[in-house]
């Protein structure tokens, strides 16, 4: 990661603006704006239409009641990670999207979510490199490199998760590559697994491809006491946890990115349906690529008055890759 100063002192402009801790960089078409503060990205949406780029820094955002835009919005990641001096983009409380018909796109990428709703009912909805604490779902969701230890709900449109974390999903599901802590019988209707690590630390036996036998699950490691229940499955190895895993016993404790580190004995060998490796450090955007691909305004300052020939001083940090 580098960093670019930029000072800019040409620019004419009779207002100030003040710089804080947050930022929020609205792009539509050829112009950019900038917010300030927990309330920027509320005022950044609200400006916004569809097709838009939000730009978060790092820090704790507030939401608007509820996000019906077609937007890319971006984080500067989804945790924190002094190794590197970089900080996580946080939504503590709840962020509702809700409305989004099938012809808009609303995606997310590089931050962490407390509580997320999603009511839209949409097949456009993605969130790339985001940890999600807790998740109500009932539609379109498409997740990649994701942690998502909670939830809930059932879809009609099929979800799909790719390279994930999951600790349990909803019904009408797709997961590919994906690593399933924990797994609960509790909703398993309809649901498909390919290249998958699937684990069951109780002591009772999991049923794996749905209560009715729907779904399927395919050229899965299966851990722990699992019975395949879907007749169109194949390809299936049953390993122990400690064979698997670098540095983990399968604790429901939420763990550290390491926590998933395949053995290197494996990592090769436990590939998923593409080719890639399986869990959050493999396919197109692993997690051990911390850094955004994109710029992240850290810093932006604008002096207070201007020159005597109207000039006015702009001081941007940016960070990217």
């Amino acid at each position: 990661m580098k960093r670019i100063i930029f000072a800019i002192c040409t620019l004419l402009c009779a207002n100030v603006l003040m710089a804080q801790e947050q930022l929020a960089t609205l792009k539509h078409n050829d112009s950019i704006r900038v917010y300030y503060g927990a309330d920027a990205f509320v005022q950044a949406y609200y400006a916004a239409a569809h097709g838009d780029v939000i730009t978060l820094s790092d820090g704790t955002f507030k939401a608007p009641n509820s996000v019906s835009k077609g937007i890319t919005l971006r984080g500067n990641g989804a945790w924190d990670d002094t190794s590197r001096n970089a900080m996580g983009t946080y939504f503590l409380d709840q962020f509702y999207v809700i409305n989004l018909g099938d012809s808009l796109q609303f995606s997310a990428e590089g931050i962490y979510f407390q509580n997320l709703n999603c009511h839209a009912n949409s097949t456009n909805i993605k969130f790339t490199r985001c940890y999600i604490n807790s998740c109500s779902s009932y539609g379109g969701i498409q997740a990649v490199n994701c942690v998502m230890p909670g939830i809930s709900g059932s879809s009609s449109y099929r979800n799909i998760y790719t390279n994930c974390v999951l600790y349990a999903i909803p019904s009408y599901s797709t997961c590919n590559n994906c690593i399933m802590r924990t797994y609960s019988t509790s909703s398993n209707g309809d649901i498909a697994y390919n290249s998958c690590i699937v684990i069951n630390k109780s002591t009772a036996t999991a049923s794996l491809g749905g209560s009715l036998g729907i779904g399927y699950v395919k050229n899965c490691i299966l851990i722990g006491n699992i019975t395949v229940t879907s007749s169109a499955s194949s390809g299936n190895v049953a390993m122990s946890i400690s064979d698997v895993f670098e540095n983990w016993n399968g604790s429901t404790v939420p763990p550290n990115l390491e926590t998933y580190v395949l053995k290197s004995s494996v990592s090769d060998t436990i590939v998923g349906f593409d080719g890639s490796e399986v869990g959050i450090f493999g396919g197109l955007m692993p997690f051990e690529k911390w850094t955004p691909t994109y710029s992240v305004i850290k810093r932006c300052n604008v002096s207070n008055r201007t020159t005597a020939d109207g000039k006015l001083s702009v001081d941007i940090e940016v960070v990217t890759e």
